[in-house]
């Protein structure tokens, strides 16, 4: 397709590519968050590239706690190949490769804006997708995806959805198949690229070929042929990434379905206000379930979606203002797989919106053009026009602005769950990050603190909380509680495997390595990829063999020092010389051979050798008597 831009307009494209830049660049050497890990940090399978073909056929390889061993195998082979490159597991090149997809983004989202806009009114808009694409690039909400690395699942996945969209609508006939590529593997990367189907559908309502705008009086019916094999095969990869999950993979069935989407309607408002004014960004927000359908919050969300669906309606009337339908029904749809009736952990997470604000991105910037032409030309007011822009232009600076301080509260763990403590103050999971972080800083009473708040949220049974506690309790010295809080958090350590853990180095900690050994098998046969449970099993493994061969050691010197005895009774001194010696060859610190010795020595009346053999007795074992008697002998038969 040939683009026809000015020179002006790539120096403005590569100025604001700089800018990019230029706000993310104090993020690439974040750290791990969240559940990077169990997916990437304790996971063995990502070491070895060479596992990628089972990546696809094991679920189990997705992560080492089992409620999360979901399908996603592109994700994890997207893993496998960063660690490939180095395998020194550090997050700037994780950073690295996910910028790099979000710019081959980006451009896909120019062109998908650009594509959309010409089917409104048949000119190219390069500045308002360019307009558009900055919305997407510098909001503030889009740091969370991309500062989180697990979250690539989101930031890849739209990447294949979008692609797969250009492919379609860029292509006639058959040839729109083409997008059924990226639309698999997008389904493979995570369950929203199932939206690509009724994107395409509503793209062919609204904008397509055969859309009653396109062809009034006519059927468009013709125009949805070619999104048939897409729903087709969405609802194929549908049933087989839910049957490839791993049987332990748990879905939330705590929550009822419509307890979920009554709390999801609040949600969704959220969503829109933090996309019109991202601030108090926090990386696990503590909204709770609401189980009350006449709660206020659920009028105020249903108000705001009614609204927003109703503007949907009214501009899908006219083609010129149908990509704000478009828009406004891309979020929507793409929010179907996390904010409907199926139930997620969290109520809400701001990595969910990635997707969905594509289209309130393609709605903003496409209202913008109108808006300035109504300014411009209706009400001839060049001024008003300009301050259009100008709000345009000052919206993304703040966002930019934004994005840099969110990457850096997404610098650590102390910097990002420090923020969350003091934004989401009623997340039981975000107190108790907290606390930890404290704990690792050694401030044991302090992260006490924090722990003993979230056990009074609805996270208080959690069973990492409870093994938490027990950690802050042992580094407290009350090793009773401890242990009671360790065997506590088995109740549900099968879930949360990281339980038997910490359990078994507090064990091994204390010398119970037996104990220990036990914990870390249950850890490895429901977790069989858990990498720090392997590398404390081939440790304690090691540690314990050490230990049983010093025992048979010592069993055996004891052996030879009691037939030393024997041998000294019979006056068979040299003879028990050579079994002591045979004695301290196996256990150096055998005060007994060495006395044994001395006696022996002090009988053929080599007294400078008995003084040296009770000298080493004595220097093992100082209150040895019968060694001292036998020093004060030789030494005194010595001196004579």
């Amino acid at each position: 397709m040939k683009l026809n831009v000015t020179n002006r307009f790539l120096a403005l494209a590569a100025g604001l590519l700089f800018g990019l830049v230029l706000v993310y660049a104090n993020h690439f050497d974040n750290s791990f968050h969240f559940d990077d890990s169990h997916t990437i940090l304790s996971n063995s399978y990502i070491r070895d590239i060479g596992n990628v073909p089972l990546f696809f056929t094991d679920a189990r390889t997705s992560s080492t706690l089992p409620p999360n061993q979901a399908y996603r195998p592109m994700v994890t082979t997207l893993n496998a190949i960063d660690v490939w490159i180095d395998d020194s597991i550090r997050p700037e090149i994780f950073h690295r490769h996910i910028f790099l997809e979000f710019v081959l983004l980006l451009i896909c989202i120019y062109v998908l804006l650009l594509k959309v806009f010409e089917k409104a009114d048949g000119a190219k808009h390069h500045y308002v997708a360019l307009l558009g694409t900055a919305f997407f690039a510098f909001h503030a909400a889009t740091a969370e995806t991309i500062n989180y690395i697990i979250a690539r699942s989101d930031g890849f996945s739209t990447l294949m959805i979008v692609l797969g969209f250009l492919l379609y609508v860029s292509n006639s006939g058959w040839k729109k198949l083409v997008g059924l590529l990226p639309f698999i593997i997008g389904c493979l990367t995570k369950p929203t690229g199932l939206m690509l189907a009724p994107l395409i559908l509503t793209y062919e309502t609204l904008l397509g070929e055969h859309s009653p705008f396109s062809q009034p009086g006519k059927s468009w019916l013709n125009g949805l042929k070619w999104s048939v094999p897409y729903f087709l095969v969405g609802l194929g990869l549908y049933l087989f990434t839910q049957s490839m999950a791993s049987p332990t993979w748990v879905r939330n069935t705590v929550v009822s379905p419509i307890e979920y989407l009554n709390t999801q309607i609040y949600v969704i408002a959220l969503y829109i206000k933090t996309f019109l004014l991202p601030n108090r960004l926090s990386s696990d927000p503590d909204i709770e379930l609401i189980r009350e359908f006449f709660d206020p919050r659920i009028l105020i969300g249903a108000t705001v979606i009614i609204a927003l669906l109703s503007m949907a309606l009214f501009t899908a009337r006219k083609r010129v203002s149908a990509p704000i339908s478009f828009g406004i029904l891309w979020f929507f749809i793409a929010l179907i797989p996390s904010s409907s009736v199926v139930p997620l952990a969290d109520m809400m997470n701001h990595h969910r919106t990635f997707f969905p604000y594509i289209g309130l991105v393609m709605a903003a910037s496409w209202a913008t053009l109108l808006a300035f032409r109504w300014a411009t030309e209706k009400r001839q007011s060049p001024v008003l026009g300009n301050s259009i822009l100008a709000v345009a232009t000052i919206f993304i600076a703040a966002n930019a602005y934004g994005t840099n301080q969110r990457n850096k509260v997404w610098h650590d763990e102390e910097s990002l769950w420090r923020d969350v403590a003091e934004k989401s103050p009623k997340n039981g999971r975000g107190l108790m990050a907290y606390g930890m972080v404290l704990f690792m800083n050694n401030e044991p009473e302090k992260a006490l603190s924090y722990l003993e708040k979230a056990s009074r949220t609805s996270f208080g049974t959690h069973a990492y909380l409870i093994s938490n506690l027990a950690k802050c309790h042992a580094k407290l010295g009350h090793d009773s509680i401890a242990k009671q809080y360790f065997e506590l958090s088995l109740t549900d350590a099968d879930h949360f495997p990281e339980c038997y853990f910490h359990y078994a180095v507090w064990l091994a900690e204390r010398g119970n390595l037996l104990a220990s050994h036990e914990q870390l098998s249950h850890l490895l046969k429901i977790a069989p990829s858990h990498q720090d449970g392997l590398a404390a099993m081939k440790k304690l493994e090691t540690e314990i063999a050490r230990r049983q061969e010093l025992r048979r050691r010592l069993e055996a010197s004891e052996k030879y020092v009691q037939l030393s005895l024997q041998l000294y009774s019979m006056k068979r001194f040299e003879e028990c010389i050579a079994h002591c010696q045979k004695a301290i060859e196996l256990w150096p610190n055998n005060a007994d051979a060495y006395n044994n010795m001395c006696s022996a020595y002090n009988n053929l009346k080599q007294y400078d050798k008995a003084i040296a053999a009770c000298e080493m007795a004595i220097s093992i074992k100082p209150d040895h008597d019968r060694a001292t008697n036998n020093l004060n002998w030789a030494k005194h038969h010595w001196k004579k």
